[in-house]
């Protein structure tokens, strides 16, 4: 479970590098109460009205109040938005009825040239996400928010003419646009000041802002779950650890003034951010944090597995699975790595023999890739080299890539 923990930190440390101050081209992350740009390379933001410095992901957030509260980029921003680029926010919404406006960038409410919406629909509890150049090349996409989080996160990527919509980390759309999309050097990218709002079409939103970034690239899915802050969130996968051992669950960042975890019996303290687990049976601990207004959940699952039980034959691979970047079955790999003390290789082959991918990292998994591009569906082979009680194993099984 410790060299686990090890790999995915290393792995986890090495990609956060990856992304250089060069590859970003403004951050508002509101530490310090400012509305300055993190880098102080790029203009500070413009609010209206008086928006309020309050806890946020980092040091603080801006609460926006729903009437003449509103944030907006500096135009220079428009021109960035026609290359390829990641745009990343936070937001937190307190109850609102009807259509609620979040952040836009348009020339007018009723226009679809040069346009980027998000909207909230409070009588089905979703997400409308818009963008287009015209009335032909219109696209947009709904999701339901989730209600076990205070905290959502918006991510859209474009590369070239594709355009990649993630709602909390989930790629909930994938838009293949006809043309570039121009955004107008008129608008601007701004957060509760949508041209809607002023002919009454919909509200100004009423909540928090955070951590505001474009990068200037398209961020891979890897590593917008890797930069993710996880606010309210439990920060420790599901995992393994043997009999009689401890395991920390640690906390992302939180305003709550209250944490509450169940069952509470094998914790060290159970309204700690971050307690220590001793399960003597496998365990799902739930997690509630209380922001006041709002609560969110979040819940963890600890296996304890018996030494003297250990099956060290029986690696758990799955049969199959589905790299199309949907958040589920993405990755192939090892489930129960708590069995391999030592692991001198994990192969993969294709039907013709040819070695595709491998590694000596018992947590690393396979995104069906190579050199970067993806592999075709099919059966493929894998080998694995490993000891488990000291005992030298080796198993070689097939498996299927679906697209």
């Amino acid at each position: 479970m410790l060299k686990r923990i090890y790999y995915l930190f290393v792995f986890n440390f090495l990609l956060q590098q990856s992304i250089s101050a060069q590859e970003v081209s403004f951050r508002y992350n509101f530490d310090d109460c400012t509305y300055e740009e993190a880098s102080i390379s790029f203009p500070g933001m413009t609010p209206g009205g008086n928006p309020q410095c309050v806890c946020g992901l980092g040091e603080s957030s801006y609460y926006i109040d729903g009437g003449d509260d509103f944030l907006t980029v500096s135009n220079q921003a428009n021109v960035l938005l026609d290359e390829d680029f990641t745009l990343d926010f936070y937001f937190w919404m307190d109850d609102q009825s009807g259509e609620t406006d979040i952040f836009s960038h348009r020339n007018g409410c009723a226009s679809l040239d040069s346009l980027m919406a998000l909207r909230y629909f409070s009588a089905t509890n979703e997400l409308l996400f818009e963008i287009g150049s015209n009335v032909n090349n219109y696209h947009s996409v709904r999701s339901v928010l989730s209600k076990d989080n205070c905290w959502h996160r918006f991510t859209l990527v474009k590369f070239k003419l594709e355009y990649l919509i993630y709602f909390d980390n989930q790629l909930v759309k994938r838009i293949i646009s006809r043309e570039n999309i121009s955004f107008s050097r008129r608008a601007g990218l701004t957060f509760a000041n949508s041209p809607c709002n002023t002919v009454n079409l919909a509200n100004k939103m009423k909540g928090r802002i955070d951590e505001i970034t474009l990068y200037k690239r398209a961020l891979s899915d890897l590593e917008i779950l890797n930069f993710y802050k996880f606010p309210d969130k439990i920060k420790t996968e599901n995992t393994t650890i043997f009999k009689g051992e401890s395991i920390l669950i640690e906390s992302g960042t939180t305003c709550a003034s209250v944490v509450t975890w169940t069952p509470s019996v094998t914790l060290d303290d159970g309204s700690a951010l971050s307690p220590l687990a001793t399960p003597i049976e496998s365990t799902t601990y739930r997690v509630s944090y209380n922001n006041g207004t709002c609560t969110s959940t979040d819940t963890v699952r600890i296996f304890v597995a018996d030494k003297d039980k250990l099956d060290c034959d029986n690696l758990l691979l799955p049969k199959a699975f589905t790299p199309n970047n949907d958040g589920l079955n993405d990755r192939y790999g090892i489930s129960n790595v708590f069995l391999i003390d030592t692991m001198e290789y994990f192969e993969i082959y294709d039907r013709w023999g040819a070695k595709v991918w491998e590694t000596r990292e018992v947590a690393e998994q396979w995104d069906g890739t190579l050199k970067g591009e993806p592999l075709n569906s099919g059966m493929y082979l894998y080998k694995i080299k490993y000891t488990c009680n000291q005992e030298a194993k080796l198993n070689i099984d097939n498996f299927t890539l679906i697209r």
